[in-house]
């Protein structure tokens, strides 16, 4: 027996008559007897009786009618895979992102991407920029987030959103009182500053230089949420990304504008070798989506 085959005989079995089989079919009660007739002729045995003008199944119907119901049960499920998989709700992504992003930001959008998707499947990590761009181009991860991220081979950087740096500062500062705080605000006060590797160090110091202003940092740190925390203890003010606001981590800072205006790009980064999955383009979109929605990064809590 085929699968067409196949589909009739259970449609009869399921329904109990031939017109009821041609309706769950969409097709003619012709073709449906046809279909039954051509079967019984390959099989060699009859698969219904008329008993007092109803179809009754022979018992050898009903043995392979236990045996079709598996592969239809099989074909179930094969449907529901290409439905989830179409509608974005099935499968398991991939996805790696700077700490600057990974800490708050992308969990939360994660959480928000995964409210009705008790089918999908998410692996998160966060590593350094150079390591999130390698496992996207090598296919290790399916997707990768961050920003100020260099053109490598084998990647496609995608913008998502752009926003201005911001300023942080321990609750209790002078500067707290200033509605955005310019570099010439910040040269009098210790300022934590970040090491060579991290990018925003040569955009910081571009700026103190543009302004000719002479930058002596107290403190350099590697990563933007040691950042946040150093500020929280009270040790110096700091410039950092407007996507790694950390509010709820660290209650005595404060945010303030950042001026002159340092616009910052957030980036997806996918691969150009391979194809995306229909899941990854879902979560793009609503990535996108959220960050338009959601709490603005650049809000600032009263002291």
């Amino acid at each position: 027996m085929n699968l067409r085959q196949m589909e009739v005989f259970y449609a009869i079995m399921v329904s109990g008559t031939v017109t009821g089989a041609a309706k769950m079919l969409n097709i003619s009660q012709p073709s449906v007897t046809g279909v039954l007739r051509y079967t019984e002729d390959r099989l060699k045995f009859s698969l219904f009786k008329r008993v007092k003008g109803r179809l009754e199944p022979t018992p050898e119907a009903r043995v392979l009618f236990t045996q079709i119901e598996h592969v239809f049960d099989r074909v179930d499920v094969v449907k529901r895979t290409i439905e989830g998989l179409r509608e974005a709700r099935s499968g398991t992504l991939h996805i790696v992102a700077i700490p600057a992003i990974g800490v708050t930001l992308l969990p939360s959008a994660v959480g928000a991407f995964l409210t009705n998707r008790k089918d999908v499947g998410i692996r998160f990590h966060m590593h350094s920029r150079r390591e999130v761009m390698e496992l996207v181009s090598t296919g290790a991860a399916d997707l990768g987030f961050g920003f100020l991220t260099p053109e490598l081979p084998g990647i496609r950087i995608e913008s998502i959103v752009s926003q201005n740096l911001i300023c942080i500062i321990p609750k209790d500062h002078p500067l707290v009182e200033l509605d955005a705080v310019s570099v010439r605000d910040i040269a009098p006060y210790p300022l934590i500053s970040y090491t060579s590797s991290q990018g925003l160090a040569p955009i910081i110091n571009g700026i103190f230089a543009e302004a000719r202003i002479n930058f002596k940092p107290a403190m350099e740190v590697g990563l933007i949420i040691n950042a946040w925390a150093m500020v929280n203890t009270g040790a110096g003010i700091a410039i950092v990304d407007p996507y790694s606001a950390s509010f709820s981590m660290f209650p005595n800072v404060v945010v303030r504008p950042f001026v002159p205006e340092t616009p910052i790009m957030l980036e997806a980064i996918r691969s150009e070798q391979r194809p995306s999955s229909l899941l990854t383009e879902a979560f793009i979109s609503e990535f996108r989506a959220f960050i338009g929605s959601g709490p603005d990064p650049k809000a600032i809590p009263e002291p």
